[in-house]
């Protein structure tokens, strides 16, 4: 077991996703931050060491695959998920390629605790 609270941040377009996942893992016991925008969260994830990192596929204001490229620029990424819309996952996804550990649907926010809790275990 973890002596810390895991350290979760969201990286989404959406409010409605942002506030449903936060509050579902702030109630499994992750600390979340979260944001809608990917400047936003590179200046987070260079300052704040986070267990996990989860980034939406909601555009336009996010594209994913450059924040996951940034991150591994900088080598700040923590273990980082992908959330999709739906479960669907193209086999040659290019996020997939830069090291993402694991991609969920956003809209089954009890699913995306238990895969957090598993990454940061």
């Amino acid at each position: 077991m973890r002596d810390h609270k895991s350290k979760a941040l969201i990286l989404d377009s959406d409010p409605d996703t942002l506030i449903t996942l936060q509050r579902t893992l702030e109630n499994g016991g992750v600390d979340t931050t979260i944001t809608w925008d990917d400047n936003e969260a590179q200046n987070l994830i260079r300052s704040t060491p986070f267990d996990v990192t989860l980034i939406g596929d909601h555009p336009p204001e996010i594209c994913a695959e450059r924040t996951v490229r940034e991150f591994r620029r900088h080598g700040t990424l923590s273990p980082c998920l992908f959330l999709r819309m739906n479960a669907r996952v193209e086999s040659r996804n290019p996020l997939q390629q830069l090291g993402v550990v694991g991609v969920v649907t956003r809209g089954d926010p009890d699913k995306v605790l238990q895969v957090v809790q598993k990454v940061v275990s």
